[in-house]
């Protein structure tokens, strides 16, 4: 897949601008990027924080050759593409969470959502990705982390916004050649609170329990206090102990 970007400097949401593109037909692997969005968002709605100019901020249109239903599939792939670089670009000790976050030492560092364009069956995967920030707000600052309070060193934007790009188009390459089970294997190799207590909030309960790992569709397993397992296809997770 060829990468073909569309820089902005600051716009609402990448995502938005992507949605547009690919309503309009633009190919796969056009990405968009920006220095700053106002309005960026991550899942269920929530406000992706960001500095202007410290962050990799892009959206890629993708079109596999896949039923739209296996669509999610798309957030594992680039979580795991993103973990990986982090590990061997940057040195960091990542950690995936379900279902699309990467982490390093418990603190987020980057993360995915994946939006369907359903009227031409694309999907716009969203990626965040903290880099050069030096401070956080209060509220993040035991939750969130970046490249440059890891590291200690500042990095070109452009250029990281480049090298992460390739290193999803290379693990997407590999996703359509051999499949989900290969990417699913390898992250939950990496999968935070394995073995481990977590409240999961649903819509209409909060259930407690082990997360015992991911079913063949990338759907978390709970197994609750009575034994049962629960098949978890969307939610929040937080780890207990």
């Amino acid at each position: 897949m060829r990468i073909e970007r569309h820089v902005y400097d600051t716009v609402d949401s990448t995502n938005n601008i992507a949605l547009q593109m690919a309503r309009e037909g633009a190919p796969e692997g056009t990405c968009v990027t920006a220095r700053r969005q106002l309005k960026g968002r991550g899942r269920r709605g929530r406000t992706w924080f960001d500095s202007p100019g410290e962050s990799v901020l892009m959206s890629i249109i993708l079109r596999p050759k896949i039923p739209l239903c296996r669509f999610h599939e798309l957030s594992f792939v680039v979580s795991l593409a993103i973990a990986e670089h982090l590990r061997t670009y940057f040195g960091l000790e990542t950690m995936l969470k379900w279902p699309n976050d990467v982490l390093v030492r418990g603190m987020k560092i980057a993360g995915v959502l994946v939006e369907i364009e359903h009227s031409t069956g694309a999907a716009i995967v969203g990626v965040g990705i903290n880099v050069n920030q030096r401070e956080l707000p209060p509220s993040l600052v035991h939750a969130a982390t970046s490249i440059l309070l890891e590291t200690g060193i500042e990095h070109d934007i452009t250029q990281a916004t480049e090298t992460f790009g390739r290193a999803i188009a290379d693990e997407y390459k590999h996703y359509l050649e051999s499949g989900f089970e290969d990417i699913r294997a390898r992250w939950l190799n990496n999968m935070w609170g394995l073995d481990k207590w977590a409240k999961v909030r649903l819509e209409s309960e909060t259930l407690v329990g082990i997360v015992t790992g991911l079913d063949k569709s990338g759907a978390l397993l709970l197994r609750d206090s009575t034994g049962t397992v629960h098949t978890i296809h969307a939610a929040d997770a937080v780890i207990l102990r």
